[in-house]
Parts: C-alpha cells; sequence; structure tokens
C-alpha cells in the first residue's frame, strides 16, 4: 500500500505545531500590542488517496482535532484524485508511515530491478490510450460541525462549470466566504498542467455561500449541492495563485501571487493585496488596487547582493506573516523563500503604505563555509519561523528563526540529522563554491568537489547537470543523487544558464526564442571556464553530461553540437524533438519557449464567470512550425553524436511523451550499428519504468537511475567496479 496525504489548507482546519520551543515570550508580549494575524485553530482536514495494488484508489478526507481523528469521510465517489502541490507546509507535520512492501521493494537488489525496465524492443508497444488531463478539484469541500463525530458532514459547493477551483481558504471574517484560486479551459478544452508552470490562465475568486449549511448528522449520497455567489478579482494577463487571509491591525487582507499569463512558464512572481474587510456583506468587493502589486519585478539587479525580485514556491506559507515584536506600525511583514542567485533564501517583506523593503533573513556563508539553500515550512503568525535548510555536505536539518523582541533576528537548530561516524566524514570532506563565468554576464555554475580519487598529477572527472525548465534553476541544497556521484570521486558542475529564475527578470526572458542556441552556449562555456581554471580537464574518460527534460534537451543538444567533447551521457525523459506536442500537458511551452506566439489569458474580473476567456485560438502546427521547431531540436544534430548514451524513460510521463526518448533511441541504435561507430565504442542503452511520470521519483525507479549512473559512466572511464 502506498499513502498520499495532503493538508487542506482550510484555515478552520489547517494543522499548527503547537509544541515548538519557547525562546522567550517575545510572541506573547507582541499579541498584547497587535492584533493576532491568525487564531491557532486545532482542526485541520488530511486529504488521502489509498491505492492498494490492482485496485482503484480510496479517497479519504479526515478530520483531526488536537492530534485526535474524529472522522473520515469517504469521497471517492465524488471526487477525483487529490493533487500534490509538493510543499511541506501544506502536509501534516509528523512523520508518514512507510509500509513494509514499499520497504521491500527498495530492499530489491539492483539485479532483480534492472530487467523489468530495460527496454524490450518485441514487447514494448506504444498506447493509444488518450488519457484525461489531470486538474484541480471539481468542487470544493466544507465541513461544519462541533467536535462531535456524528455533527461533521459533507456538502458540495455548486461551482462554475468552466472553471477548476483549488486552494480554498477561508475568509477571517466570516465562515460563508471562501477565497480560491480558480483554474480555466483554454479555447480548445484544455486545462494546462500547472506543476513547475506558472502561467496558467487562473485567477483569485472569492466565492460566497448563499444560504446558511445546517448540520444534518449525516452524509448525503450524493453530498447535499450549495449554491454559491462568485467574483473574480485578478485581471486576465495575471496567472494568480496561493491566497492567503491575513488580520493586521484590525484590518483584513488577501496576499497572493501571481505571473504573467503566458509566455515564459516560470518568470519574476509579484506580491498582491487586497483589503478584504467588508467580505461578509453581499456587496461586490472592490478591486481597483488587486492588479498593482504590492512587491514588483526586477529588471536586472546591478549586483549580486541586490535584491533579484521574487522567485518563490508555488504556494505562500499557511502563515505567511512574522514581523520583529517592537515594530509597532502599519507594516505588514510577509516570510517567503526565493530564489537568489544560486540559492534559495528566507526573505521577509515589509509593506507599508504602498512602499515595500525586503530584508534577507538568512547567511550567505556559516562559520564552516557551508553555501546553505532555505526553505519556509511555516511560521506562527508572528515571530517565529520553521525552516529547512541544507547544503551538498550537509543534509536538510530543522531551524528556528525568531525576531527578539528589540527587533534582531536569530536562527536555532531544532533537529539535524543523525549520521554515522563515516558518513559524516564523508561529508565533511565535499567543498561547495559558485563560480561565475566571464563574458557571460550572470552566467554561474555550481561546483561541487570531494576527494580526489585519481592517480596523483590527474584532476577528477567532472560531470556536468543542467537544470530543467529551462526557467528551473539549481539551488545549493542537498541532494543525494548529487553528492553521491561526487563521493564516487566526480566532480559536479550544475550551471545556472541564461533563462534561469533568481537573477532579475531580463536574464530569465532573454532565453524566450533562443533555446538551444543561448542556453547550450552558457553551458558548454561553464565546462570550458572550469578547464581554464585547472578544476577539470579535457580527453576522454574526463568530462560527462547528465539531464533531464529541458536538461536532457540541453545534453543532446551539446553532445550533438559538441561531439568530441564529452565522453558519455545520460538523458533522463528528455525534449528531443520539440515539433512533436500531441501527448504534453503544456503544449503551449514547445510554442512559447522558442519564440512563437501561444496566447492565454483567464476571464475578466467584471462577470461571474469565464465566459468569453480564452477567445483567441490556440495554434496549430503547421508545416512551417513543425520546421522551425525541429531545427530548434537536439535531433537536428543526431548524425553527429558518437558517445555511449543512456535514456531513462518513464512510461507514464505526461508532460514529455516517452516517445522523445524511445524514438531518439532507436535512432542512435540504427547509427551505431554502423562499423565506424562500433569500432569507436559507440552505443545506446535505455531503461523504461513502467508506472513512472516525469520526475521518475518512485522506490525503485531512483535506485535503479543512481546506479545505472554510477555504472555508465564508470564504464566509460574503463574502471567499472563491482558494486556488491
Amino acid at each position: 500500500m502506498s499513502q498520499t496525504q495532503r493538508g487542506l489548507c482550510l484555515s478552520r482546519y489547517s494543522f499548527h505545531r503547537t509544541d515548538l520551543p519557547c525562546i522567550d515570550d517575545a510572541a506573547s508580549r507582541y499579541r498584547r500590542y497587535r492584533t493576532s494575524s491568525v487564531s491557532f485553530w486545532n482542526k485541520r482536514a488530511v486529504l488521502r488517496n489509498i491505492k492498494l495494488a490492482g485496485m482503484t484508489s480510496t479517497r479519504l478526507v479526515e478530520i483531526w482535532n488536537k492530534g485526535v481523528l474524529q472522522t473520515a469521510l469517504d469521497v471517492t465517489d465524488y471526487h477525483g484524485d487529490f493533487m500534490q502541490m509538493n510543499s511541506l507546509h501544506r502536509f501534516p507535520l509528523r512523520r508518514p508511515k512507510w509500509h513494509s512492501c514499499t520497504l521491500r521493494k527498495a530492499m530489491h537488489l539492483r539485479a532483480r530491478i534492472l530487467p523489468k525496465i530495460s527496454i524490450q524492443p518485441r514487447l514494448w508497444r506504444r498506447s493509444c490510450r488518450k488519457e484525461k488531463t489531470n486538474h484541480i478539484h471539481t468542487a470544493l469541500g466544507r465541513f461544519s460541525g462541533n467536535d462531535s463525530q456524528n455533527n461533521i458532514h459533507l456538502v458540495q459547493l455548486k461551482t462554475l462549470e468552466d472553471v477548476r477551483f483549488g486552494q480554498a481558504v477561508f475568509s477571517p471574517n466570516s465562515d460563508q466566504v471562501i477565497y480560491a484560486t480558480g483554474y480555466e479551459f483554454t479555447a480548445d478544452g484544455r486545462i494546462l498542467g500547472i506543476k513547475g508552470c506558472f502561467n496558467r490562465p487562473s485567477g483569485i475568486w472569492k466565492l460566497r455561500i448563499s444560504t446558511p449549511i445546517a448540520a444534518s448528522g449525516k452524509i448525503a449520497k450524493p453530498p447535499a449541492g450549495i449554491d454559491v455567489e462568485f467574483q473574480k478579482l485578478t485581471p486576465p494577463h495575471l496567472s494568480c495563485r496561493s491566497p492567503r487571509p491575513l488580520v493586521d491591525q484590525g484590518r483584513s487582507i488577501l496576499v497572493w501571487l501571481s505571473c504573467r499569463t503566458g509566455g515564459a512558464h516560470l518568470a519574476s512572481s509579484t506580491l498582491h493585496m487586497l483589503d478584504i474587510s467588508s467580505d461578509p456583506s453581499s456587496a461586490r468587493l472592490d478591486i481597483s488596487s488587486a492588479s498593482v502589486p504590492a512587491v514588483s519585478y526586477v529588471e536586472t539587479p546591478s549586483n549580486p547582493n541586490e535584491f533579484p525580485g521574487l522567485y518563490p514556491a508555488y504556494n505562500l506559507p499557511s502563515l505567511p506573516s512574522a514581523t520583529a515584536p517592537s515594530v509597532i506600525s502599519s507594516a505588514l511583514g510577509v516570510l517567503l523563500h526565493s530564489q537568489w542567485g544560486s540559492r534559495t533564501t528566507v526573505l521577509q517583506i515589509c509593506i507599508d503604505n504602498g512602499s515595500w523593503d525586503v530584508n534577507h533573513l538568512t547567511p550567505i556563508v556559516d562559520d564552516h563555509g557551508n553555501l546553505y539553500s532555505w526553505s519556509v515550512l511555516a511560521t506562527d503568525g508572528h515571530a517565529r519561523v520553521i525552516c529547512s535548510r541544507s547544503s551538498p555536505s550537509v543534509p536538510y536539518e530543522i531551524m528556528l528563526g525568531e525576531f527578539s523582541a528589540t527587533g534582531s533576528f536569530s536562527w536555532r537548530s531544532l533537529d539535524n540529522p543523525a549520521l554515522s561516524e563515516s558518513v559524516a566524514a564523508a561529508l565533511s570532506s565535499i567543498k561547495t563554491s559558485i563560480v561565475p563565468i566571464p563574458g557571460r554576464p550572470l552566467v554561474e555554475t555550481i561546483l561541487i568537489q570531494g576527494p580526489n580519487k585519481e592517480s596523483e598529477g590527474a584532476k577528477a572527472p567532472c560531470i556536468t547537470s543542467p537544470h530543467g525548465g529551462p526557467h528551473g534553476a539549481t539551488s545549493t541544497a542537498f541532494s543525494a543523487t548529487t553528492t553521491a556521484l561526487v563521493l564516487e570521486g566526480y566532480t559536479l558542475s550544475l550551471p545556472n544558464y541564461t533563462g534561469s529564475p533568481g537573477y532579475g527578470e531580463k536574464f530569465l526572458q532573454d532565453l524566450i526564442g533562443r533555446c538551444g542556441e543561448l542556453d547550450v552556449e552558457d553551458c558548454i562555456a561553464s565546462a570550458r571556464r572550469l578547464i581554464e581554471l585547472g578544476i577539470s580537464e579535457e580527453g576522454p574518460g574526463k568530462q560527462f553530461i547528465t539531464g533531464g527534460s529541458h536538461g536532457g534537451f540541453l545534453t543532446a543538444h551539446l553532445i550533438g553540437q559538441y561531439p568530441d567533447f564529452f565522453s558519455a551521457a545520460i538523458l533522463r525523459n528528455p525534449v528531443i524533438s520539440v515539433g512533436e506536442i500531441s501527448l504534453t500537458d503544456i503544449p503551449d511551452w514547445y510554442f512559447s519557449e522558442f519564440g512563437l506566439p501561444y496566447p492565454l489569458s483567464s476571464s475578466s474580473p467584471s462577470g461571474s464567470s469565464s465566459d468569453g476567456a480564452n477567445e483567441a485560438l490556440p495554434p496549430f502546427v503547421t508545416v512551417d512550425t513543425f520546421a522551425k521547431l525541429q531545427a530548434a531540436s537536439p535531433v537536428a544534430y543526431i548524425d553527429s553524436i558518437k558517445v555511449p548514451v543512456l535514456l531513462l524513460v518513464g512510461a507514464a510521463d505526461r508532460r514529455v511523451a516517452p516517445s522523445h526518448g524511445i524514438e531518439f533511441y532507436h535512432a542512435l541504435k540504427a547509427r551505431y550499428s554502423k562499423p565506424q561507430k562500433k569500432e569507436k565504442g559507440c552505443k545506446v542503452d535505455m531503461l523504461v519504468f513502467e508506472g513512472e511520470s516525469h520526475p521518475l521519483d518512485g522506490v525503485e525507479a531512483c535506485r535503479a537511475s543512481f546506479e545505472a549512473t554510477r555504472d555508465w559512466f564508470a564504464e566509460a572511464r574503463g574502471i567499472l567496479a563491482s558494486h556488491a
């Protein structure tokens, strides 16, 4: 059995840690001076998918009160699969349950894993069944009642036919008012994939329940339908997400994040605020200020220490407010983590009367030289915040940050990983630095080095690993795979090329229309820079490359455009033929990232539905469009490739069709069968993971992928060792 649980972010049932250590009484002193920004409700709702092998999944909504399960409502007949947002603060803060069958999977020997996933040309066939696109909740569930199990019941809100609502939160002023993110269909009837894509036709909506919900003591089948009044608060050109209500100085404020709709799938975010103090009334809110950001874009920071703009996670913390207790003013403090160069950092954004200021709360380097990356997990809504931090040599630690009564800020470690002496010694040998690339403004690479296991005078072989996206980013956060490869004796280079977030909006947008050119040039320049510095060297068995998704796109480009530089390559779910977009949840990516128009917008806030939204028709792949996209694809250089290539493909990938990697495998197989290629040691192999999607993050997939990566590069170096 595998279980997925996710905390539903409904304020009346949100989770809170109540066992945080009390460093001093600053928070309680603070509350005497300032209206509490949130009450500490003890109830929470947990959405749980339960999947049994060979059976359909069961979906439960659990109501917990003070750590005790009150009831579990089976909503399988009324609700599709719950969607995970991969945000820790949206989960209950407790240890997940690991089941024996999962552990048995993890204990499979490599000899038992690889034969199941190796390519079998005679047996493999492409499925022609069209998968239904994932979408956000078709209806919002609300629970009401007291602590008695008999009074908890489920109702279904009658939502709009053409909008899918999620990220629901109650108003702090009324149980009859809900704020939610509404995801709208495109003109051709799609709900575009949102994972890693912040530019969707989506907006913030106010949902007002027209009539009170009476507790019946029973669960109706189907749940009773409740009429709802709708008001869209945000404009069509902004893709909005993560509404969070705050109460500050007697005001009720709704804050949320937005990006531009369409274009780059992930760009700078802006922070917005709206006064919702009047929302209990039936009158529509004044939304004249909703489109004006409280924190706007930054085109280009003047230096690496200047704020580059907001590049946060998809969601704000459930309670994003925290300010120094000594600050008694109208300023509102919002805490979040954001990409800043090659690190993720914790920021406090102070907003006051239309002006804003950003305070950097995390040191760049600690006393031991660790380049930490940080993530906000939760705040108490007042003066304390819980974060995780890590670096390539330090696995995740839990940190408590607190504003003192005098306004200063300090960190304290709450939990460190328990490491054996041998593991701790190995990790302490790892050094991390950030190397700027001359002649390529703002481009830099994260350099991770371990003990050199080569013969005296030789440099450790270097693995270049470009991130995906292309508007993803590599940070200095701990990665088990990266650290393990370093301990195998490799130097790792993780370039943040043009288009990466965390360096200003211009740097990110400069890649649009130049994928396969500018990003490729940045990556090869990064590899050559390390050679110039004497960190690595060129030659057989000295340079390797691996990447997934757009990183796989870059990997394929680099071994095609620079066929003599790298000695072996590994590609995970790569984009190979950009013109092939029929099986993807993000068809707009294949147009927008390559400079072709793909109009997107959501509905106008003037109406109560999305009628008239997205009137511009999405483009179709014409002969000319296909030719342009294929010319920018790695497949254009396939005849130049001559290094050993391993492909790792998820058979259930909805983001990049598995056919990209599989057709690339067969194309290389045919070319490598020629005698002159065989003599040079050219070979290609592929592992196909049934049931795995784009991340390849299942237990077997993770283990098999790492072992295959380790062995593929070792064989290319001619030193394949026996691993028991």
